[in-house]
This record gives C-alpha cells, structure tokens and sequence, in this order.
C-alpha cells in the first residue's frame, strides 16, 4: 500500500492568549500557510488548512517537505510556540478535491499520536510517528530546539532571513515560490504576538523598522538540497557574505549582523537542522513506498 505523510500543528497554550492577540494570530497564521502551501505545493496531496480551532493539518507526500513546512511555520511564529505531528501512513479515505480535514487513514492517526506524544514533552515540539523506530529520528529533529527558544526577536528575523537566503529544500521544490515568503518579512516585524518585550514597541518603532527594511536587496534564493548525503556540513551551511546581504536587507552594518549570528547560534541551529533532515531523507524516503 502506498504511504502518505499527514501533517498536524497547534499553537502551545492557546487558550492563554486573549481574544484579539489570538484573531491576530488566526490574521497571520493564515496568511502564512498560504504562502507556505504555494512554496511545497509540488510535494503536497492537501494543503495545509486550519482545523479544529487552533489546528492545522495537511497531507503530504515527503517526510522531509511536511518537517521543512513545520520548521519554516515554526520560525515565522516565533514568539509564539508550536507543536507537530508527523504521520507515516496510509490514506484510506479519500475524498477527491476535499480538504485535509476531510480525509482520514493511517497517516492521520499516526500523526494525531505523535502530536499527543509531543503535548507531554518538554524537550520536542515535533515528532514522527511511522511503523519504524522512530527514536533517533526524533531526537536529531529536535536537537536545535533549545537554542531556537532562546533566540530574541531580531536573532530570530535574521534566522529567518537567512533561510531565504539558503533555504534547505526538497529537490522538486519550485524556488520560485520564495518570493512569495518574503513578503512575510515586513509582516514579521509588526508581529509580536507573546513575546516579552511586546509592550516596549510603540507603533512608530514598528512602522520606523518597517520603513528601514529592504526587501529589494534580498537575492534569488541558492538551496541546500535535502537529498540524504550527509557531506562536510560546515562547508554546505556556511556561506560568504551572509552578514553582507542581510545588513543591506537590514539597513544596519555588517559588524551587527556577525553579533546577532553568533549570539544567536544561528549557524549551529542550521547544522543541527541540516544533519536532522539529511538523516530523516535516507532513513525515510520518500512515503509513497510501495
């Protein structure tokens, strides 16, 4: 039987936040996945949609495209957490043209058991859930996961920045779709939904850093193929004039951005990344297997 990948998210203590952070939040959310589910598309059965009140879920057909959807949502969110589940399996109902939430398999309830799994845990957000051992394949995808959730707003931007820069991709990713995404930018910065240091931005510091942002000086985007070769990771992630591109994107000097990366970790967040979705793309294939 041919296997399928589901997709589940939700937002870590939702019920926490009040009535108009959380329609901003809905506002956002939204306007994400659309971007996002024009990026993968090529790789996808059912576009990513909201379910049951804070839930999204999605059908795909690569492990490694549904863990990049969820990495990328993952950054974009930031301040705000959230969880997955990652399903490997069949899809047995199949309502043709109908949303995720209308379809239902293996795949869906294996997903729904990884993302349980990941509500009691406080060292993964995200899980795999497959007829395999799973167990180092969930370790390695969360290892960046305590240095992601230190990261301050502006480390987070930057990380965000340069994975428009050298996104890891899928090989049949259409790269054409990152243009779209970095729209998002400008979105990012007025959004600050949990974050601590919220109340201290005035709409003038807002709009200011808005202004500052040039989005003109982001490139075409060079990939990273996830392609299940594990080559010399420092040379495939490290890459000249980082910190040159994005103090143009930026408006800031060089010397900054080289601060808010190392301080950041933001390269050792990407070889953390890059040795995780190398090893979940040998291990795991693709997941139509027959």
């Amino acid at each position: 039987m041919n296997k399928y990948v589901s997709l589940i998210m939700d937002i870590e203590k939702s019920k926490s936040y009040d009535i108009n952070d959380r329609n901003e939040m809905q506002h956002y959310i939204d306007k994400c996945i659309k971007n996002l589910n024009s990026l993968f598309g090529k790789e996808m059965q059912c576009e990513v949609t909201f379910s049951a009140g804070d839930e999204l879920q999605g059908l795909f057909d690569d492990v490694v495209t549904a863990l990049l959807y969820f990495r990328m949502l993952e950054m974009l969110m930031k301040p705000v957490k959230i969880r997955a589940g990652i399903g490997i399996g069949g899809w047995t109902v199949k309502i043709e043209r109908g949303l995720s939430t209308q379809q239902d398999g293996p795949a869906y309830h294996k997903a729904r058991q990884a993302i349980k799994e990941a509500h009691s845990m406080q060292l993964q957000n995200v899980r795999i859930c497959s007829d395999d051992d799973d167990i180092l394949a969930n370790h390695l995808i969360n290892a960046s996961l305590p240095l992601k959730r230190q990261q301050i707003y502006m480390q987070n931007i930057v990380q965000v920045l340069i994975e428009l820069l050298f996104p890891f991709v899928p090989v049949n990713i259409n790269l054409d779709g990152y243009d779209s995404v970095k729209e998002l930018i400008a979105d990012k910065f007025e959004y600050r939904i949990g974050s601590k240091n919220r109340g201290l931005y005035s709409r003038k510091n807002i709009a200011m850093e808005q202004k500052n942002l040039n989005l003109n000086e982001i490139p075409s985007a060079l990939p990273i193929y996830i392609d299940g070769e594990i080559t010399d990771v420092e040379s495939a992630i490290i890459k000249k004039n980082t910190a040159m591109i994005i103090s143009g994107i930026l408006r800031c000097s060089r010397q900054n951005v080289d601060s808010i990366m190392r301080r950041g970790n933001s390269n050792k967040i990407r070889e953390l990344d890059y040795v995780a979705l190398q090893y979940v793309k040998k291990n795991y294939g693709g997941s139509r297997w027959n």
